[in-house]
């Protein structure tokens, strides 16, 4: 089955490494919302299997890329950090349309 993200947290921890890169809660949050893929994250370290990267369009069409963990509950997220999809990140939501 698919991961699916219906909800996403994020700490103080999180916020910080968002805003050191001008994202906003509330962009991050949309992106579950636009179009957007989710995929297994190369860089899973200590969590594997847990840690997603979740890539996709804000409203206002920046694309971001999201590191996200997997919670107890099934749809909701965790997001770890986040920045401006990379072109080779742009093409895979883009392939997963």
């Amino acid at each position: 089955m698919p991961d699916a993200v219906h909800e996403l947290l994020v700490t103080e921890v999180g916020l910080a490494k968002l805003g050191a890169r001008q994202i906003s809660a509330e962009e991050a949050a949309q992106v579950p919302h636009n179009r957007h893929a989710i995929v297994c994250n190369p860089r899973a370290g200590a969590s594997p299997g847990r840690r997603r990267l979740l890539i996709g369009a804000t409203d206002g069409g920046r694309v971001l890329t999201l590191v996200i963990e997997q919670t107890v509950e099934p749809t909701s997220w965790l997001i770890v950090t986040g920045w401006n999809a990379t072109a080779a990140e742009r093409t895979i939501m883009e392939s997963n349309r």
